[in-house]
């Protein structure tokens, strides 16, 4: 039975008393907003990026770059939908999956500031973090910046999108039954949880849990925001790159503000060209930052389940 908190929990004993303080009062500051924001800008100054555009090429070459920089192993770009994977060491077996799709809507002019830069910015921090703690006490922790996740055209979302994450779950299939790992993806049984982060950079910001995400996971991480979180409240099922790992038994929570400016979720400014760069805000890139940060740091607590390992 896979444990949606415990393999996050493991981390703590490596990351406790890690973090910086803001002026020495004790309070922890591990997320670094102005270089995310850093990272979201230099991803829409390539422009539009969907998959199998130039521009989408030369990001995944951006972001490999990136994550090698920060520390992070085995950085390699999986084909043919160019998932850019890494891995951080841990002491133990498993592996706790942080994952953001990186491509863009085809619709001409979309820059895609939000959907999906500003989870792929916050993704690329946290492993700022991380990699130069390892090995971290506990299993390891796996980067998956996905290809394609958006659907081509007018096809539907559930026939045409999450095309690079069923590719990164394909190739944990193999994995697992060779034994091994298969093109960057571990074995699907060592994958303990797996944590999406998508629209997370909207300047008025919510993050309820959406309705397919696992519940313990999702609090694990919402308890452990700043002042004035984000976090609360629950959502309808939205279509995203954690799909493919819920419906292979992985607990797995999307991170995510369906609702991008005024009117009902999705909000008008969804795949529109106006998800631009005065639409989001480090502030928001920094909330979900260290929440989940301070999720991998927490040290307490059970879901409930048979178990004899620790859940954050």
């Amino acid at each position: 039975m896979r444990r949606p908190i415990a393999a996050l929990a493991l981390l703590a004993l490596a990351l406790a008393g890690c973090g910086d303080d803001d002026g020495g009062v004790g309070v922890p500051d591990r997320f670094d907003a102005d270089r995310a924001f850093a990272d979201l800008e230099a991803q829409v100054e390539l422009g539009p990026r969907p998959a199998g555009s130039t521009a989408n090429r030369r990001q995944t070459g951006l972001l490999a770059s990136r994550l090698r920089a920060a520390g992070v192993e085995d950085v390699h770009v999986q084909r043919p939908w160019l998932n850019v994977v890494g891995r951080i060491p841990g002491t133990d077996p498993g592996a706790v999956l942080v994952g953001a799709h990186h491509d863009t809507k085809d619709i001409p002019g979309f820059l895609g500031a939000n959907d999906g830069a500003s989870g792929v910015a916050v993704v690329l921090e946290v492993a700022r973090f991380l990699a130069p703690r390892a090995p971290l006490q506990g299993p390891a922790v796996h980067v998956a910046l996905f290809d394609a996740e958006e659907a081509r055209g007018e096809r539907p979302f559930s026939e045409d999108g999450t095309r690079g994450s069923r590719q990164y779950v394909a190739y944990a299939e193999r994995a697992e039954r060779e034994g091994r790992p298969v093109d960057g993806s571990p074995p699907l049984g060592s994958i303990e949880s797996m944590i999406l982060l998508d629209m997370v950079g909207d300047c008025d910001l919510e993050i309820p849990r959406e309705a397919g995400s696992d519940p313990a996971l999702y609090e694990s991480i919402a308890t452990q925001a700043p002042e004035g979180s984000p976090f609360g409240g629950t959502s309808d099922t939205v279509l995203d790159d954690h799909v493919p790992f819920a419906e292979s038994g992985i607990p797995a929570v999307d991170l995510i503000d369906f609702s991008y400016g005024q009117g009902p979720s999705p909000g008008e400014w969804w795949h529109t060209t106006e998800d631009t760069l005065d639409k989001v805000c480090p502030e928001s890139l920094d909330a979900v930052g260290e929440a989940l940060l301070g999720a991998l740091q927490a040290t307490g607590g059970t879901t409930g389940r048979s178990s004899t390992r620790r859940y954050p």
